[in-house]
């Protein structure tokens, strides 16, 4: 049974840029803060450098004339000194914004990520991670999507925004001290004009983006004729005709999109080239006449010029948008997953002891968004200590069954008990501790062959006497011993020193991580095609001494080699979610059902003599 997504809030976009600001204070309180500091002293200090040259201008102004010595010259000089401290303010403002904006923005980012992580590691069952919607918000909860942009990535753009904001209101506060009224007119107009540019680029960019995606299979139709392997077969099969027609039926209609877009792109820049032209000129034209009729001075002049010239800014949408709205979107939705206090771990209480027989009662399963049940109904009693092998075609059933039992999913009815305990939400976890498997689709950790192996039993990792041996029963011990490091040699070619592994030696290394469990306590093992991926002697070896390595222990074995599967003390067939059949090899090989058939046509192969 999948998840619930419906569990999960929509996402709060409208006010997650104030919450993810709030949250960068619980997270870094004191990076929080010097990063807010910086931002603000980087865009106020190019008002303050505004501010000193108007002030110089003046003084230049009053000093004309008079001499190096006076008293005006020397004002003059004070202010060219606080011009330069102011620069070289801005510049190690700025920078120490950037470190700091970046250094939180990834620190925000790992913490809405290990939120994310957590819940979604928090049910003890696995359904939910085979939904595509729980997975689509997973994936833009980290950002994937049109670009990468998770959540810290916001806090770094809102940082570099600020400042730039910090320096913008400033100067039209300058130019509203110059002439009353004439600052907020400009900043309006410029900040109405702000919100349609980076509305604009953000759907330039998600734009381009999906039609990339589009032209991908187009550039693809044009370039099959002339590929050298698929060359030979166009000509033969006189498909360049094909090809050409297929290139133009695609092409132009995802074009055509592409000229519309970039015809109302120009238009729009044409209207912003105006209206800004039409606003600075009317500006600088004011200013100009008042300085000339004696309504300000020159260095009013210089003020007002210089706070209109930071006001242009604001006439530009670059990527610290892209970075609040995308990273935006993906801090909501990682808030929207609750917050899991304590990391994810079995109750304290173990199961109760001893683990008795397995019984599945009337048990039924759908998976999320099917229509049929994978299982109907299933009855099936397990013995303490038997080993059991599960058969059937494929689809039949088998490896829901498995995961059922072993309590990864939740039956849509029905009910799997362990020596009468039911297997519930708040004892799940609990029985997992006693499971360990080797899936078909089993885990490959990128880490030393030591931590592969001893995630069986990981509270018990530091038996090394146990892991030589469960690495001897998977005949693994002499591969082992012959990595570069040994036992912390990292299973993977992509770290230094790593090595990768063939898919048997894999194979292996999970079969020896399921014993070093049934060494250390656990009581059920499920072996789902375990030898998959091992050459024929190699399986023959494993399945001869499987009921000695597992002695003692729950078995439940899915295979399609029926030689294996004989060795098992008793046999179910599965067919469309339904026991058919139910007994030890021999009873049904004299039964003449569906397993001595399938047995039949599987040994046929092996009975044929060669031609």
């Amino acid at each position: 049974m999948t998840a619930d997504t419906s569990r999960l809030p929509p996402p709060a976009t409208r006010w997650v840029m104030p919450a993810l600001i709030g949250y960068s204070f619980s997270v870094a309180p004191a990076a929080t803060i010097l990063t807010a500091v910086t931002a603000v002293v980087a865009g106020a200090a190019p008002v303050g450098i505004t501010v000193a040259i108007g002030e110089l201008v003046d003084g230049l102004t009053s000093a004309i004339g008079q001499g190096l010595g006076t008293p005006a010259a020397r004002e003059c000089y004070r202010w060219v000194a606080v011009i330069v401290v102011l620069f070289f303010l801005t510049h190690l403002a700025d920078s120490a914004r950037t470190a700091l904006g970046r250094a939180l923005g990834r620190r925000v980012t790992g913490r809405l990520g290990e939120r994310v992580m957590m819940a979604a590691s928090e049910p003890a069952t696995i359904g939910h991670l085979e939904d595509p919607a729980y997975l689509s918000r997973l994936g833009r909860a980290r950002g994937d999507g049109t670009i990468d942009m998770p959540p810290g990535e916001a806090v770094f753009g809102f940082s570099t925004k600020a400042s730039m904001w910090v320096t913008s209101i400033g100067s039209a506060a300058l130019l509203t001290q110059v002439t009353w009224g004439l600052g907020l007119i400009v900043f309006a107009v410029f900040a109405v004009i702000h919100s349609r540019l980076v509305r604009n680029y953000r759907i330039a960019v998600i734009e381009t983006v999906d039609q990339t995606e589009k032209l991908r299979r187009t550039s693809y139709l044009r370039d099959v004729p002339t590929t050298p392997g698929a060359a030979r077969e166009v000509r033969l099969f006189g498909l360049a005709a094909f090809f050409r027609d297929a290139y133009q039926s695609e092409w132009r209609p995802n074009m055509t999109e592409v000229w519309q877009r970039r015809r109302e792109h120009r238009l729009f820049v044409v209207v912003v080239v105006v209206v800004t032209g039409l606003t600075v000129a009317s500006v600088f034209y004011y200013l100009g006449y008042r300085a000339a009729t004696g309504g300000s001075t020159v260095g009013d002049l210089a003020i007002g010029g210089l706070a209109v010239r930071a006001l242009l800014q604001v006439l530009r949408a670059d990527d610290d948008d892209l970075r609040m709205g995308f990273g935006s979107k993906a801090a909501a939705e990682a808030f929207a997953f609750p917050v899991v206090a304590m990391p994810v771990a079995p109750d304290e209480d173990p199961w109760p002891a001893p683990v008795g027989t397995i019984s599945c009662e009337e048990l039924r399963y759908r998976y999320g968004g099917a229509s049929d049940e994978v299982l109907h109904d299933v009855d099936l009693t397990v013995p303490a200590g038997q080993s059991l092998a599960i058969v059937g075609l494929n689809g039949a059933g088998k490896t829901t069954l498995a995961r059922l039992v072993a309590g990864l999913d939740a039956p849509g009815g029905g009910t799997v008990r362990v020596g009468g305990t039911p297997i519930e939400d708040d004892n799940r976890r609990n029985w997992q501790r006693q499971v360990v498997a080797v899936f078909q689709d089993f885990a490959r950790y990128e880490l030393t062959v030591r931590d592969n192996i001893a995630f069986g039993s990981l509270a018990h990792a530091d038996d090394e006497e146990g892991l030589r041996a469960v690495a001897r029963q998977a005949g693994l011990l002499q591969f082992v011993e012959g990595l570069p490091d040994g036992w912390d040699t990292v299973m993977s070619s992509g770290y230094t020193g790593g090595v990768d592994a063939s898919g048997g030696e894999w194979q292996r290394i999970a079969i020896a991580r399921a014993l070093f469990g049934l060494r250390h306590g656990a009581r059920l093992l499920i072996m789902d095609e375990p030898a998959a991926s091992l050459d024929a002697r190699a399986e023959a070896q494993l399945y001869d001494t499987f009921h000695e390595l597992t002695a003692g222990a729950t078995t439940v074995a899915i295979s399609h080699r029926f030689a294996t599967v004989r060795k098992a003390e008793r046999v179910v067939v599965l067919d469309h979610g339904r026991i058919i059949e139910d007994g030890t090899h021999e009873e049904l090989i004299s039964a003449d059902g569906r397993y001595a058939e399938l047995f039949r046509l599987q040994a046929k192969r092996f009975e044929e003599a060669p031609s």
